[in-house]
């Protein structure tokens, strides 16, 4: 198990440093109705992130082995593949992205999320799960926890392991601000929009911050 968790916990901080559900999560916190919906979009990004490992992962176990080997040959050959399509993938987003004019106002989906209650956000979540780089890294993670030969109580644990690491940069602020004595409020201020532009193979968008301030309850 532990050969397999030096495969797996990578992945899974790759999937947590992805920056949309960092992004949405942020502004659910900052929406009027913080916990309750960022509790929804939390169960419904850490259960589909659970599902499609664990269909993955017996995916993997249905195939049969051809070797002995812990992990086989071609469990690795479809990793290295991955990689490689994840690392174009981002190059190509990134060169189309200094192409293209930066937005003048924020993406409408941002703006959805300002009055969103606990069950959009959990089909949010869940939506979430369906993009290309989430998906890759989930089949990556489900191949090695399948082809390695372990129990069922292994291969559970693995894939609890990884949900945990992936959808931490998620459950961490909504925590923080659940048990912070510290509230965010809006206030009647002039907003000021704020892009951010990451050079990576997503982007950050427009986030409005001019219209919040942190103040003592």
């Amino acid at each position: 198990m532990d050969s397999v968790l030096w495969y797996v916990v990578p992945l899974g901080v790759a999937a947590a440093l992805s920056v949309f559900p960092i992004l949405a999560v942020v502004l659910l916190l900052l929406s009027p109705n913080p916990i309750p919906a960022s509790v929804g979009y939390l169960a419904g990004w850490s259960g589909g992130v659970l599902v499609l490992v664990t269909l993955f992962s017996l995916g993997a176990r249905l195939i049969p082995p051809s070797t002995t080997e812990r992990m086989p040959s071609w469990a690795h050959v479809v990793e290295i593949a991955i990689g490689v399509l994840l690392v174009v993938g981002g190059v190509w987003r990134t060169a189309a992205d200094r192409r293209r004019p930066e937005p003048a106002s924020a993406p409408s989906w941002t703006k959805a999320l300002d009055n969103v209650g606990p069950r959009r956000a959990f089909a949010f979540g869940l939506a979430m799960n369906v993009r290309p780089k989430n998906l890759a890294i989930a089949l990556a993670a489900g191949l090695a926890i399948g082809s390695a030969s372990l129990s069922i109580v292994g291969s559970s644990l693995t894939v609890l392991i990884f949900t945990a690491v992936a959808v931490s940069t998620v459950a961490v602020p909504m925590v923080v601000v659940a048990v912070s004595p510290i509230a965010v409020v809006p206030v009647p201020v002039v907003p000021a929009a704020f892009g951010v532009r990451m050079g990576s193979s997503e982007r950050l968008g427009w986030v409005r911050l001019g219209s919040v301030r942190v103040r003592s309850p």
